[in-house]
């Protein structure tokens, strides 16, 4: 728990910090390619773009019964760190935001769309950090996962992942500079030995 509200408070923190900073600048770029207006605006897909949130929150939890669950946990929270920070140093080098127009939403997804614009603006694109999470998430649920379940997770996943375009959040550069970002986020060597005293 101590561990979530850690890494929770700081990328809540330092992520909106940024948001309001880049809001000041006069020097963004778009970074949009002319057919990605062809992506269709999908408004249920809110749903599990927002889910990362839960998975975050379960990530602090799962893998206790392993002999090795605090070196675990200590990497994995090494590794959010990091894409955390990359993401905030080219969020201030290459300032970039949203061109796409969001339509009008009502009901359930209206609600969630609300939820999600009380906080997030439409800076801090690329790398997309939604997406940079996405990958460590999926490093560490689906080590310990097989058939039917990792298959499912997996579908759930890319839905997350395909939510950031037809969601008007991001647009194509973000995802592949997030993806990029969060590979190399998951391959860092975090390995700790904690040895009993």
């Amino acid at each position: 728990m101590l561990w979530l509200l850690a890494l929770g408070t700081a990328y809540l923190s330092t992520y909106w910090l940024s948001n309001r900073l880049t809001q000041a600048r006069t020097d963004m770029f778009a970074g949009v390619f002319g057919w990605e207006r062809a992506i269709p605006f999908v408004e249920w897909t809110i749903i599990p773009y927002l889910s990362i949130t839960l998975f975050f929150m379960a990530s602090f939890f799962i893998g206790q019964r392993h002999l090795d669950y605090r070196a675990q946990l200590l990497a994995y929270s090494t590794r959010l760190l990091a894409v955390l920070a990359v993401s905030l140093v080219c969020f201030a080098l290459i300032p970039m935001r949203d061109t796409f127009i969001r339509p009008e939403t009502s009901g359930l997804t209206g609600l969630l769309f609300d939820v999600l614009n009380a906080f997030d603006m439409p800076y801090n694109r690329a790398p997309s950090l939604h997406i940079s999470v996405l990958v460590i998430l999926w490093m560490r649920f689906q080590s310990g996962l097989s058939g039917s379940v990792r298959f499912a997770l997996a579908c759930w996943f890319a839905l997350i992942g395909v939510s950031v375009l037809t969601t008007y959040q991001h647009h194509v550069i973000d995802v592949v500079a997030g993806y990029a970002v969060g590979w190399l986020g998951a391959k860092l060597p975090c390995r700790v030995n904690f040895r009993r005293q």
